[in-house]
């Protein structure tokens, strides 16, 4: 999947000492090295996946202002599917799913709106305006499902994507590499006391956020969700539609997917009740 540096248009924002001989083989070192260093990180920090978007090509980019104008223009539904055009061209992007969901919530799709604001909280997930708009239209759903108030690290990792986490692990390797050679190169006691001291803390920050990138990914696969998008959708006892029925939800619920059987999702809600629905009635984040 591609990511785009489409700005931030919004259909519907809501009411941002040279002359020591000592010291000049460490001087050289300094210089083969700690340039080189440099390019590595910034090879590996612009080629990580996500990190730098490619440039928007001259199609992708009309579409995007094609469905700006038409959303303008009151024409919601062709909004939302020139919006969906670009999508379907391997896009991943926040704001078009944020647009999207804009245009989808004109229409009172509320279910589609839902999802694509929540694909778009996956990629903008600290934009209040896009929290501000799906607040706005889970008010509107029938299941109004309470759940547990998220605990800090929960919000931790909310707050922050899988592209964001990987920037700042690289960033750590960077700096523990280059504290590495300065300890490495260092003559002095005092300048070596310094460099193992920052190397050391570097260490310690390395893996702080390669382990909170581990769990990111981990929790990213390991906790699958999704939209209920039909009207009404029976939750059943077993994955077929002969099995008795345990309650209904409506469109727009968001469940969590813990099993996959045959066609059929055994899901979970937050208050705790699970059930098989058809995976006919949902779609997954």
């Amino acid at each position: 999947m591609k990511a785009i540096a489409i700005p931030d248009t919004r259909a519907d924002s809501p009411p941002a000492s040279a002359s020591n001989p000592d010291r000049k083989p460490e001087a050289r070192g300094f210089r083969r090295v700690v340039p080189g260093l440099c390019v590595v990180f910034l090879a590996i920090v612009l080629g990580a996946p996500g990190c730098a978007d490619d440039p928007v090509d001259r199609q992708t980019a009309e579409l995007y202002r094609q469905g700006n104008l038409l959303y303008a223009g009151g024409k919601f539904a062709e909004a939302s599917r020139t919006y969906e055009r670009i999508i379907e061209r391997g896009i991943r992007n926040g704001h078009v799913y944020y647009n999207l969901g804009n245009a989808y919530y004109k229409q009172d799709r509320i279910g589609r709106a839902i999802l694509a604001y929540e694909r778009a909280t996956r990629l903008m997930p600290r934009d209040r305006d896009l929290h501000t708009n799906l607040d706005l239209a889970n008010e509107r759903t029938t299941d109004q499902i309470a759940g547990e108030v998220p605990w800090f690290g929960r919000q931790a990792l909310d707050g922050v994507t899988v592209n964001e986490a990987t920037v700042a692990a690289t960033a750590a390797g960077f700096l523990a590499s280059l504290a590495l050679v300065c300890y490495l190169l260092a003559r002095r006691p005092r300048t070596r006391s310094a460099a193992g001291y920052a190397l050391l803390v570097s260490c310690v920050a390395l893996f702080s956020a390669t382990g909170f990138l581990g769990i990111k990914i981990y929790d990213n696969l390991a906790n699958e969700e999704a939209i209920v998008l039909q009207p009404t959708a029976e939750v059943r006892t077993g994955p077929d539609a002969s099995s008795e029925p345990v309650f209904t939800l409506h469109e727009g619920a968001k469940v969590q997917l813990v099993e996959h059987r045959d066609g059929w999702f055994r899901i979970r809600l937050p208050d705790g009740k699970n059930g098989w629905l058809s995976q006919d009635d949902l779609e997954g984040i």
